[in-house]
């Protein structure tokens, strides 16, 4: 899982050490639609994250009807939502864009690669559904092998039609966003295929007694995930808009780090999917004593994570002229200045990924809404936009996405403990 994580986010990688060769004002077009874009696929995964919950209680079961008919209603919601966004998008992408900057360049070439990315929302809406299956019944080979074959040909469609190689249009940033597409199409086909043949194993059944009513139950189960999901994306969403604020070198310093720092969280965050599938299975098996030693557990290696991530970002930090080489003095000035803020955050949200994840699969999901609702929202939102508008220094700006990390670590593994001295009980 953890392998699947980090090459679904080595797309966002590939595509931005792809287009930093073509300046600022690309990165930072870039950094708009990939906001908008990234905020989509949050919630499809947020809809797939807490289908995957459901579904591995229904194979802790071993009721095999149970995981059709949850696949089933699962489809049904992600590409119900998938559909409303893309045509929101495609009536809404110029408004928002031209709200969130002035720069008439940044804004037609973010535009323009929203357009594109449409068509990549239904096919990443699809197949997360299918992932999930795979996730629950600990098949995490199948996903893997369907991002090993998408990243090679992601990587060279969008050098061809980035930089027009081999005779093909130079297509600039619209031909990263089409390089995407062509790639997860092909992920796409190639996971259907593979669930076609554990349908015809009978592996899975159950898709003949999809109702109205099944539908709203599984809805009313993932709404409180998605719920906080939601709030987490929206957040990050107008944390980017503020930054993109910000002068163009600090706005594009900060673009080429947060994929990375996507990254670099993807180890904590897949642990801790994975290890809720485990809990949910047991919570589906029953067995409630099992539940609290193996999160101690899980826990324990989380921190032990966490300080790989944090050395990994430090040599990171010293490796960014050798990985941007085009980059102007300034933007590498703004870079080396926040990088002690990204290095140091790891250690703390990496414990707060796992201890929400946790608290999600026990069924405490809008326990964590309100933390981040008051730590996020009424807290380092209004903080940041105000130390925007007084035009304080960078990694003042910046760290405020630490601060906010900071904020809900005690309360997440107060909530995390409460509840694992419940079935201890």
């Amino acid at each position: 899982m953890t392998c699947n994580a980090l090459l679904m986010q080595s797309v966002t990688i590939i595509d931005l050490l792809l287009i930093a060769s073509l300046g600022e004002q690309p990165i930072a077009a870039f950094g708009i639609a990939g906001a908008i874009v990234a905020f989509i696929l949050g919630i499809q995964a947020a809809i797939a994250n807490g289908t995957q919950l459901v579904l591995s209680r229904a194979v802790g079961a071993g009721d095999r009807k149970k995981v059709g008919l949850e696949m089933a209603s699962g489809w049904v919601t992600n590409l119900g939502f998938s559909s409303m966004a893309l045509v929101s998008l495609f009536l809404l992408a110029e408004v928002i864009v031209t709200r969130i900057t002035d720069n008439a360049v940044v804004a037609s070439e973010a535009i323009d690669y929203i357009y594109i990315s449409l068509l990549l929302l239904v096919f990443s809406s699809a197949s997360s559904v299918v992932v999930c299956y795979f996730n629950a019944n600990k098949k995490t080979r199948i996903p893997l092998y369907g991002f090993m074959i998408e990243i090679p040909f992601n990587v060279v469609c969008s050098a061809v039609l980035i930089h027009g190689l081999w005779g093909a249009p130079e297509m600039g940033l619209e031909g990263a966003a089409l390089g995407s597409v062509a790639a997860i199409g092909i992920r796409f086909f190639y996971l259907a295929y593979r669930f076609f043949q554990e349908k015809k194993l009978g592996n899975v059944m159950g898709f003949s007694v999809l109702s109205r009513e099944s539908i709203i139950a599984h809805i009313q189960e993932v709404v409180p995930i998605v719920a906080n999901f939601i709030v987490l994306l929206t957040g990050l969403l107008l944390f980017q808009i503020l930054f993109a604020q910000l002068p163009v070198p600090a706005y594009a310093a900060i673009t080429l780090v947060l994929p990375w720092i996507k990254f670099g969280s993807m180890f904590a965050n897949t642990w801790a999917q994975a290890s809720t599938i485990m809990v949910s299975q047991y919570l589906g098996k029953k067995e409630f004593s099992s539940i609290p030693p193996f999160v101690y557990q899980s826990l324990m290696v989380t921190r032990i994570i966490a300080v790989f991530i944090a050395l990994g970002f430090f040599l990171l930090s010293v490796s960014f002229p050798y990985f941007y080489p085009n980059l102007s003095s300034e933007t590498l000035t703004a870079l080396s200045i926040i990088a002690p803020i990204y290095i140091i955050l790891p250690l703390v949200r990496t414990n707060n990924m796992f201890c929400g994840n946790m608290i999600r699969a026990m069924g405490d999901s809008y326990m964590i809404v309100r933390i981040n609702i008051i730590t996020q929202w009424l807290i380092a939102l209004p903080l940041c936009a105000l130390m925007i508008y007084l035009s304080a220094p960078l990694y003042i700006v910046f760290g405020i996405i630490l601060f906010d990390e900071l904020l809900k670590c005690y309360s997440f593994r107060k909530t995390l403990q409460k509840r694992l001295d419940s079935y201890l009980a």
